[in-house]
């Protein structure tokens, strides 16, 4: 009876974890399903604006106009992240259900954050990137502050990260597990003065837009600004996420 008593529990657990394995795939197919969209219609309005409307060379849509769409895409999978909690909150039978996604969209979010930097270094030279370096090629004080507040972000957004893997998550009281993973909007607070101190220029000249198709800096920005917008509702309305 004890033999069989034991192998029950055994049944009993591996179908437990064959479950938590089944429904992790699941969560992550999902997000892979509208990341893959997301980033179609993102690398599309990249495409259109630059190579076709600007007329920017097909020999740079690798790296140059990628890392574009690779920037927004990143910003739009963290801000879903940080939307649906307090969307959730307003609209409970239509965001609740997708609250397990906000861990997988962020992670996803936080690894094209990565791939963006690393292409962004192998295209920083004033050939690509005028705008940040003065006339002797030394960083000039846009281009200083833009790359400070993005470094900033990066290393926040990779705690915040590092603290979502499961093994380290279980060993983290609560408390101070919430407390980094809020730290993130102040992250998403430096990728906005990133955008911000790298576009503003351009963004109060729109007669210069390519087809009147906004910069994908500003649609950043403003993708960030709405997101930090409504947790600040959030704290005033008394709603907890």
């Amino acid at each position: 009876m004890r033999g069989e008593s034991e192998r029950f529990k055994k049944k009993v657990i591996l179908s437990e974890e064959k479950m938590r394995y089944q429904k992790k795939n699941s969560l992550w197919k999902s997000v892979l399903r509208i990341s893959l969209i997301l980033f179609i219609i993102v690398f599309a309005y990249a495409f259109i604006r630059y190579n076709i409307i600007k007329g920017v060379g097909f020999q740079h849509v690798p790296l140059f106009i990628a890392n574009k769409a690779v920037a927004l895409f990143s910003v739009v999978l963290i801000a879903l992240s940080y939307l649906l909690g307090p969307l959730a909150r307003f609209f409970p039978r239509t965001f609740s259900s997708k609250l397990p996604l906000r861990k997988h969209l962020g992670l996803l979010g936080f690894s094209m954050a990565a791939i963006h930097g690393v292409m962004s270094m192998l295209l920083f030279t004033p050939a690509y990137y005028p705008k940040f370096f003065d006339s002797s090629g030394q960083l000039n004080l846009t281009g200083e502050l833009s790359m400070l507040f993005g470094i900033a972000a990066f290393f926040i957004f990779a705690l915040v990260a590092l603290t979502s893997i499961p093994s380290i998550e279980k060993g983290m009281d609560e408390k101070d597990w919430i407390r980094i993973q809020r730290i993130g909007y102040l992250a998403f607070l430096f990728v906005l003065l990133h955008v911000l101190v790298m576009g503003i220029e351009g963004w109060l000249n729109p007669s210069a837009w390519p087809g009147g198709l906004l910069p994908i800096s500003l649609v950043a920005f403003i993708i960030i600004a709405l997101t930090l917008l409504l947790r600040i509702v959030v704290l005033f309305s008394g709603r907890r996420i």
